[in-house]
């Protein structure tokens, strides 16, 4: 009976050796997993953040409509009086996208133009003045006409004129 209780036990130290093997090599792959996990959520952060950006504005095209956003339906566009309107823009700054609202006035009286709200001075959002029937640029006192004309004040050029199109009726502007 001794003989077999103590075959029985080298058995078991011999398991248990190669049990603690296993645990020993199972723990030494765990660093190894950890390592892996991060190093994959480094680089597909690097991806998207290091991704060119000719591809990041091809994919907003195709977002967009090939960049064309949509002003309204030209019939609804009437009046004397320049409309305002507001586009989501996406902009892309280095590597981040932001969505942001663009203003342009739409000129039913000169034929459905479109212009840019930016002032070509230094960059501040022009208003329309209803009183003087002009374009004002409250930071230098920039006056334009009712169709975008640099009439007085340091700005040295016109508004900016954007590009249109009609498609189904309806008044889109390219940005």
């Amino acid at each position: 009976m001794l003989f077999g209780d103590a075959k029985s036990s080298a058995r078991s130290v011999e398991e248990i050796e190669v049990i603690e093997k296993d645990r020993r090599r199972f723990l030494s792959l765990i660093p190894l997993a950890v390592f892996g996990v991060i190093a994959a959520s480094v680089g597909g952060a690097a991806k998207k953040f290091l991704e060119p950006a000719a591809a990041a504005a091809e994919s907003t095209e195709a977002a967009a409509g090939g960049g064309w956003l949509s002003l309204g339906m030209v019939k609804e566009l009437t009046g004397d009086d320049p409309i305002e309107r507001v586009v989501a823009v996406e902009r892309n700054a280095g590597w981040t996208k932001s969505i942001e609202d663009a203003t342009v006035f739409v000129l039913p009286k000169h034929d459905n133009k479109v212009l840019s709200s930016v002032c070509p001075h230094e960059g501040c959002p022009v208003v329309w003045d209803a009183e003087t029937k002009n374009f004002l640029c409250p930071c230098h006192d920039s006056y334009f006409s009712d169709c975008g004309s640099k009439l007085s004040g340091p700005s040295t050029t016109d508004l900016t004129e954007l590009e249109t199109r009609v498609a189904d009726g309806e008044l889109q502007v390219k940005v």
